[in-house]
């Protein structure tokens, strides 16, 4: 009984199992899905439309609204929660014989998100110590995920893997930042050790495209890593990991102040940053743009209305414009030109993440990669290893395990020399019987 899974259907059911103080102290992980609303067979060809929207952010509420109303009155401690939501009618719990349909993208295409209502609010359960909010199924609004987050005061450990909206969508994209960075700005986090956000974003397979307006305070506008870079100073936080292609920015070093509890870093840092510059650099002569060699049919059909495209209870399959969002979104045509870091914007990134180094008294490995499974031959990676420390995937000199190491990993088309100024700071990082070391792989 340590670790369940209930669906909010199952509600009664779980209200009888866990209504003795005794059982609820027995339950350290509770995975909680919530019900959406199903849909016909015909539908899973269909994008969602505007009364399927709401009726789904209507079921969230209320899912979310039961469950935490229902906790609100245990007197247990440490507990994990797990959140998730889902309608029986997805794919992963329908019946296998009725195909795929648009799978995911039957909401995911025109980026909808479940939210919760302004008014919504929620009793603090202080027994909840660990939160996941899993991108498995469908897509919570990073304000849902703060309304959540405040309700929980005694949190420690925080998983959150989320999927931004697409490039196309550039208000979208920055509002969904700002909402993480002031959920991520809580009170309930004082208490936090470990943070991992994992966001699933396309990075442009097309080095021309430009979304964002350059921000004329970079990096100052950089509200997300901010808020990050707040979180590590302030509160005991000891890992922070930032995957998925992270848009970095220097904002996320940029203070004199320490980062007294940090022990593990890992960043998987984007060729570009929140405002759209790029970290690499090269000659788009030198690389030839290609399209796909097929057209889609389709793609002339406009799908910017999904309720107009057909009714309510068609049987026909939305057509997917699929060559029409890859121009709008930077994903063609391909042409992948920007092949080595650009010194203007790379070499201050990694000047100002050595000098963040020096600023964590009690680290023990930092992580970090730039083009890693993006443009793998042209990646850069970097580790910082205490003694006795190692990362996978490499290996390691024996003899070397026992001291204070940096590596830096040129994968085998990309070229980089380190400047001056951040070997330095490296010294200083590794002392004087430390290894700094710049190999190709």
């Amino acid at each position: 009984m340590a670790d369940i899974k209930k669906y909010s259907a199952e509600l009664d059911m779980f209200r009888q199992v866990f209504s003795t103080p005794r059982r609820r102290k027995l339950l350290r992980k509770l995975e909680y899905e919530i019900d959406l609303p199903t849909y016909s067979k015909n539908r899973i060809l269909c994008f969602e439309r505007r009364r399927e929207i709401k009726a789904n952010n209507e079921a969230f509420n209320h899912g979310v609204i039961d469950l935490f109303n229902e906790m609100s009155s245990w007197e247990t401690q440490c507990m994990d929660l797990t959140l998730t939501a889902s309608s029986p009618m997805d794919r992963h719990r329908r019946s296998s014989e009725l195909g795929c349909g648009l799978s995911d993208k039957r909401w995911s295409f025109e980026d909808n998100y479940l939210t919760l209502e302004n008014e919504v609010s929620l009793p603090q359960l202080p027994f909840v110590e660990g939160l996941t909010i899993a991108n498995a199924r469908r897509s919570l609004h990073p304000s849902a995920i703060g309304k959540i987050i405040s309700s929980l005061p005694s949190l420690e450990r925080l998983t959150m893997e989320l999927n931004a909206p697409k490039a196309k969508r550039v208000e979208m994209q920055n509002e969904h930042r700002a909402s993480l960075a002031n959920a991520l700005e809580s009170t309930s986090l004082s208490n936090l050790r470990t943070l991992d956000i994992y966001i699933e974003q396309d990075i442009p397979y097309n080095h021309n495209f430009k979304n964002q307006h350059t921000d004329p305070q970079y990096p100052d506008g950089d509200v997300l890593n901010i808020a990050i870079r707040k979180l590590a100073e302030k509160t005991h936080l000891t890992t922070l990991n930032l995957t998925g292609w992270w848009l970095v920015s220097p904002a996320l070093f940029n203070t004199d102040k320490t980062f007294p509890y940090l022990q593990k870093v890992q960043i998987q840092g984007a060729l570009i940053t929140y405002d759209g510059r790029w970290y690499y650099s090269g000659n788009p002569a030198d690389v030839e743009a290609s399209y796909d060699p097929i057209r889609y049919d389709d793609d002339d059909e406009d799908s910017s209305d999904s309720d107009s495209n057909s009714s309510f209870n068609s049987e026909f399959q939305d057509s997917l414009p699929e060559h029409r969002e890859a121009l709008l979104n930077g994903e063609r045509p391909y042409h992948m030109w920007r092949t080595q870091p650009d010194l203007q914007m790379f070499d201050p990134l990694m000047k100002m993440m050595a000098t963040a180094i020096l600023r964590m008294p009690r680290l023990r490995t930092f992580s970090f990669s730039i083009g890693w499974n993006y443009m793998d031959e042209n990646a850069v990676l970097f580790e910082y290893l205490k003694p006795g420390e190692k990362l996978e995937p490499f290996g390691y000199r024996p003899h070397e395990l026992d001291m204070t190491r940096c590596y830096v990993t040129l994968m085998p088309e990309v070229r980089w020399e380190v400047p001056g100024d951040v070997a330095t700071l490296w010294k200083e990082a590794v002392g004087d019987k430390g290894v700094i070391a710049v190999e190709p792989y």
